[in-house]
């Protein structure tokens, strides 16, 4: 592709939104915009694309989007031309279509809210340059992706979205979606999506792109690169041999709080803008980006607070184990508690106390050797998670503990038990998230906001059928396969563990339970 010309996203006349009664942001109507709202200083119709993004969801956009801006706006500054450097991004959905179409009729513009505990900033965000729904318009997307412009492929899919076994961490070959994939032209998945643009690429005696993971993933770019050499030799073993030899998979972490969209949030726009965004994004002021280092042109991220390392392995596992890890104890806790956000659950002091002492006690010592200060990142972290400004709700925290828990608790425990050191915290953790999945707090009442998990039926139905007992139910959840290994129900300080902590919660509720929950437990 020589030129950009999008068919999606072009200047239109401004129309007004039929429920707001204000005109729409776009290139039309940027020029209204106020001057106190921070805008692009380049160009953006003049933007081409030179990053292909899967996974165009609203951390993408205050993240990766955002600094992507700021690092043309850098580069920009420092260049004698006015056009800016070719690294617009095209965004890409697999598999649902709102948030693309609403950008669509924006031409890719859309708003940033900051919000802080005392002040909200507003940035208006211009690097989506185009957006393919990739079930509508498959031979547009693979159109970009095998252009040598595009240099660049990331990507925010979920760990779900990897289609990995749970127990191996490598593909999971007989996924249904892998499965159908393996069998396709045009592939749905994203593993299926990047093995098929690489081996376009190679057929063509291209460069491939660096492919660059975003994902909470523990080392997600080595479980994205194994994901598709695994695909790519279950096609052509020599393919797979050429993605191992010659595909660049930097692991990153990202760290950013990014709630789900409000009617406040575009309320928010609107007052300050006087035009309908119907695709903005808030975030917390705290932004933290560490890629690995790799070959190639890329955008100078550095210049806008991101870090390039050799190792990202020792900030991984302090985001992981800590505010991952940290944030499944809030939502557990703080749902049984009746809390809807995760300000409000750290705000409750006995589950904030319990959160800062699952971080120094029971997961700082599980870390590997740094120069990270430990206690003074669960400070902030705390800090972090009072923010009265962010509704973070915790049932999307929560969410697919089924798929999370292995990474962000069940590892941790491990490690503890291995060196002998307590981990009651942890237990009551996991129970609490069994107590979740089954749908109901305590005696039978159910639980004010429900928990999407892949296995949501499964885990309903195992846990219905023994919601009463907690002995039966520890039993039945331990049991099963999808989510622990059969190990952990043959370590008897694991399963009285968690009993004793699952009494507690089924008896006198969360607070009971965090006030017997004592360091002697688990050693």
């Amino acid at each position: 592709m020589t030129s950009f010309t999008s068919p999606s996203l072009l200047m239109r006349l401004p129309t007004r939104d039929p429920h707001t009664g204000l005109p729409p942001l776009s290139l039309a109507t940027l020029p209204d915009v106020p001057a106190s709202i921070t805008q692009p200083t380049f160009s953006v119709g003049d933007l081409r694309p030179g990053i292909v993004h899967i996974g165009c969801g609203a951390f993408h956009r205050a993240h990766q989007a955002l600094l992507t801006q700021r690092a043309i706006e850098v580069e920009l500054a420092e260049a004698a031309t006015p056009v800016p450097p070719s690294w617009g991004i095209v965004g890409v959905s697999l598999r649902t279509p709102g948030t693309l179409r609403a950008l669509q009729q924006q031409d890719g513009l859309y708003t940033v809210l900051e919000r802080g505990p005392d002040r909200t900033a507003l940035e208006l965000v211009g690097t989506v340059r185009d957006l393919v729904y990739a079930p509508d318009a498959p031979a547009q997307l693979f159109a970009y992706l095998r252009d040598p412009a595009i240099r660049i492929v990331s990507l925010t899919v979920t760990a779900s979205g990897y289609s990995l076994d749970a127990q191996s961490q490598r593909l999971d070959a007989q996924h249904p979606d892998i499965q159908d994939d393996l069998r396709r032209s045009c592939p749905r998945t994203a593993i299926g999506v990047l093995v098929r643009c690489l081996a376009l690429r190679r057929a063509r005696g291209l460069a491939p792109p660096v492919i660059l993971s975003c994902d909470n993933l523990p080392g997600n770019g080595h479980a994205l690169r194994q994901a598709c050499v695994d695909f790519a030799s279950l096609q052509d073993d020599s393919l797979g041999e050429w993605i191992a030899r010659h595909v660049q998979f930097p692991c990153t972490m990202v760290d950013r709080i990014v709630p789900v969209t409000t009617d406040i949030d575009r309320h928010d726009v609107a007052v300050a803008t006087g035009l309908c965004d119907a695709a903005p994004v808030s975030a917390e002021p705290f932004r933290q980006w560490v890629i690995e280092t790799f070959d190639g042109p890329r955008p100078r991220w550095e210049a806008t607070g991101a870090e390039f390392v050799p190792d990202v392995a020792p900030w991984e596992a302090s985001k992981l184990r800590l505010l991952n890890g940290g944030h499944l104890v809030v939502a557990y806790l703080g749902l049984l508690a009746g809390h809807e956000t995760v300000a409000a659950a750290v705000n409750d002091p006995p589950i904030g106390a319990l959160a800062l002492r699952f971080m120094l006690d029971e997961q700082m010592p599980t870390l590997p050797p740094s120069d990270h200060d430990i206690r003074a990142y669960a400070g902030q972290l705390i800090v972090r998670w009072r923010n009265p400004g962010i509704a973070h709700r915790l049932d999307g925290v929560g969410r697919d503990g089924s798929t999370k828990l292995a990474g962000r608790l069940l590892a941790s425990l491990g490690d503890n038990l291995r060196d002998g050191r307590p981990a009651p915290c942890t237990l009551l953790a996991i129970a609490a998230w069994m107590r979740c999945a089954t749908g109901l707090v305590d005696r039978g009442r159910p639980l004010p906001l429900p928990l999407q998990d892949r296995q949501s039926a499964l885990l309903r139905r195992v846990g219905g059928a023994a919601a009463t007992d907690p002995g039966r139910l520890v039993d039945a959840f331990l049991g099963l396969p999808e989510v622990f290994d059969p190990a952990w129900g043959a370590i008897p300080q694991v399963r009285q563990g968690l009993i004793r902590a699952m009494t507690a919660l089924h008896r006198g509720g969360v607070y009971a339970a965090i006030a017997d929950c004592h360091p002697g437990e688990c050693s």
